[in-house]
């Protein structure tokens, strides 16, 4: 009786410590959920040979919109998210990753689309291996809200709840 009492008092303080422990470190830790720090994406480079990485636009708010000409749902969201954020003037920084695999088909695509491509960046080689299994992709394409720390805010958004997180 006299250990179990002893016991009891250790249990209760560890798992006070791993709860508190788990809570702190989501929001500090890479993932790809909601409260986690959004991972770099690294060597991006638009139609112009601009090259990116994500961490450069630090301290703006972003939104990483990830899809491809191919998927219907995911090429109108950049569409739309695009033309939204540049209609209403928002202070967001939009990165459109596509993962179409011809060259030509993005292109192409882009200029039908008429939308600003400065922002607009095509995922080869091993860019496109590792983000396409880092997010998870082959359940979907996926769009995150990142804020001006790193730490997605939000996912999946359609344009009327981009519309609302940023008004």
């Amino acid at each position: 009786m006299k250990y179990a009492k002893y016991f009891l008092i250790v249990c209760i303080a560890l798992i006070g410590l791993s709860s508190n422990t788990t809570e702190t470190s989501s929001l500090s830790s890479e993932g790809i959920y909601p409260g986690n720090l959004f991972p770099d994406i690294k060597n991006l480079e638009n139609v112009s040979g601009t090259k990116l990485n994500l961490s450069d636009l630090k301290g703006q708010k972003v939104l990483v919109n990830l899809w491809a000409a191919y998927d219907a749902n995911s090429h109108k969201d950049n569409v739309l998210f695009s033309n939204l954020i540049k209609n209403k003037k928002y202070a967001v920084q939009m990165i459109s990753v596509s993962f179409d695999k011809s060259e030509s088909v993005f292109e192409r695509t882009l200029a039908m689309d008429k939308i600003d491509r400065k922002n607009q960046f095509l995922a080869n080689g091993e860019v496109y291996t590792s983000l396409f299994d880092r997010y998870q992709l082959k359940k979907g394409f996926k769009n995150y809200l990142i804020d001006e720390n790193g730490v997605i805010v939000a996912m999946n958004l359609s344009s009327k709840d981009l519309d609302q997180y940023l008004n």
